[in-house]
């Protein structure tokens, strides 16, 4: 009886408890010479980092009347909080824009002209400053062979190194 309510209480508190979690998904392509990024993020958790970023607590980030963009004001965001280094090199990546999924948006990243990987270093803050309990989720796959990273706001850089 006790581990029926223990079941019950714990199910009670996932439920009032909202999760903190991004994903992304790091894929080299040998060959085109790439990476190709897809990270996706919990639309109303971004929007709440962006309201935060720019001061502005009304803005609804799918339908802006600032000047600015969804893909604009993704790109800015992403670029402070998503670091890469490739080979220890830190690298510039190209926003190639979004897709909304449900609840979720996805935003598409290319990393090009990458001739060998031997290492790559993922620094992600994503809505870390928001929510202390953050998780963001990092799969690497290279060669067919997948590895992950757990990143938090207290860890929240990580590298993978491959022959």
């Amino acid at each position: 009886m006790l581990k029926f309510f223990v079941s019950m209480v714990l199910a009670l508190l996932s439920i009032l408890h909202p999760l903190h979690v991004s994903v992304c998904e790091i894929e080299y392509d040998s060959n085109k010479k790439s990476l190709e990024i897809i990270q996706r993020i919990f639309l109303d958790d971004l929007e709440s980092e962006i309201r935060l970023d720019l001061n502005q607590p009304e803005l609804d980030i799918t339908l802006p009347n600032n000047g600015l963009t969804l893909d604009q004001m993704t790109k800015t965001y992403l670029l402070k909080r998503l670091k890469i280094e490739i080979n220890g090199k830190p690298i510039e990546y190209n926003y190639l824009g979004h897709e909304i999924e449900g609840d979720a948006i996805l935003c598409y990243i290319e990393i090009e002209k990458i001739r060998k990987l031997k290492s790559i270093k993922v620094e992600s803050s994503i809505l870390s400053d928001l929510f202390d309990d953050q998780v963001n989720i990092v799969h690497v796959e290279v060669d067919n062979k997948i590895k992950s990273m757990k990143l938090t706001p207290n860890n929240r850089l990580e590298e993978f190194t491959y022959d």
